[in-house]
Formats: structure tokens, sequence, C-alpha cells
């Protein structure tokens, strides 16, 4: 009798592991993700997907994390972001920021959650993105990365997951190939990123 209660003891241990698991190892379509959904007001339930994007300048946020078609994980830190309330979400066009090679760094496996223990900031709000240009997630760094992130959100931390931008593609492969960057010399999509207004230089008359 003993023995038989240890067996079940142990099988009703693996089949809630396994339930737990299967949870939070969940696949994520990007585009059948629509759902609007404030992850650090509402429980923790992996089932519930991140919002959208948002919009314009604050598409990035603070933190951006890159999937690439190797599952391998790239990261690029921002400046702070204030309280986005007063923000119209009419700009759904990112904004260009100048992001160079040297700025993604790659995230060994093995140190998904360190890497993000010691970049994410207590003393202000912590905006994330999780970008790829693949359309479905479901590699263990992916999983990995939702877990070392939900284990690390603040009261009023957010995070996101989206395709990459125009931007962040274009730069990857500079890095990836290891060739020389410069912006200047990229033919952009201007439907699909917004450069900053350079007021054009007055040019001086001579008064005689």
């Amino acid at each position: 009798m003993k023995r038989v209660f240890i067996g079940f003891v142990i099988c009703l241990f693996l089949n809630c592991s396994k339930k737990e698991n299967t949870i939070s190892n969940t696949t994520y379509v990007i585009s059948k993700k629509d759902i609007i959904t404030n992850i650090s007001n509402k429980p923790k339930d992996k089932n519930i997907p991140p919002p959208p994007p948002i919009p314009g300048w604050l598409f990035y946020g603070t933190n951006t994390f890159i999937i690439d078609k190797d599952s391998k994980i790239y990261y690029f830190q921002r400046e702070k972001i204030g309280r986005i309330c007063g923000h119209k979400f009419d700009d759904t066009i990112p904004h260009f920021i100048n992001l160079q090679p040297k700025d993604l760094i790659e995230i060994p496996n093995n140190m998904i959650s360190d890497f993000i223990k010691l970049n994410y900031k207590d003393n202000f709000r912590n905006i994330t993105f999780i970008a790829s240009s693949l359309d479905t997630l479901k590699t263990q760094n992916y999983f990995d990365l939702i877990n070392a992130i939900e284990s690390s959100l603040n009261q009023d931390d957010l995070y996101f997951i989206r395709r990459t931008t125009q931007e962040e593609d274009t730069v990857f492969k500079y890095k990836k190939n290891n060739d020389y960057y410069n912006s200047e010399n990229i033919k952009w999509d201007e439907k699909r990123i917004r450069f900053p207004f350079i007021k054009p230089k007055l040019q001086k008359t001579n008064l005689q």
C-alpha cells in the first residue's frame, strides 16, 4: 500500500510539472497576437499574450531583444522612458534611432537570466521589446527569455513582442556579415521608417 501511495505521488508530481511546463513554454505566433494586455497590471498568466508594439518613437522601449533565425539572442539598450499616458497613438512608423552594429550584444544561451538581472534597472520604468524576423517563436531560448523577463518585471514595467523593424534588420545584417555600416548609404524605405526633421541651413549672403 505504501508503494502504491508513493507511486501515485510521483505520477501526480510529474503530471503537474508537465502541465506547468506546457503553459510556460507556449508557442508565440506574432501575426496572430493582437490583444492589448498590460502585463504589469494583470496576473502573470503565460497564456495571455503581451500587447502589440507601442507606436512611433516608443517602438524600441528601453530594452530590446532580437531573436535571429538561428535562435540566438541579441540585445541593445536605450535611455530611460517616462510615462506615456499623453502620447498620441496615431504614429505607427518606427523612428530612426541610429542603431549601430556594435550596439547589438549577443547573449550566450546559458546567460539569458543572469544578463537580464544585471541589465534591468529598478530606478525607472523598463519597457522591453522582443523582436524577430520569424513569425513563430518556439525555441528554448525564447522560452527562457520570456521566463526571465517575467520574473524581473516591476509594477510599472511592460514588455511587447513584435516583428523586427527595417532598421534592426539592416543593422543586424551588417553585423552578421561583419561589413562596414553607414546609415547614410542605405536605401531606406521611408514608408517603414521615420527620420527626424532637420531644419535646412540658411545660406549666408554678403551684404553690400
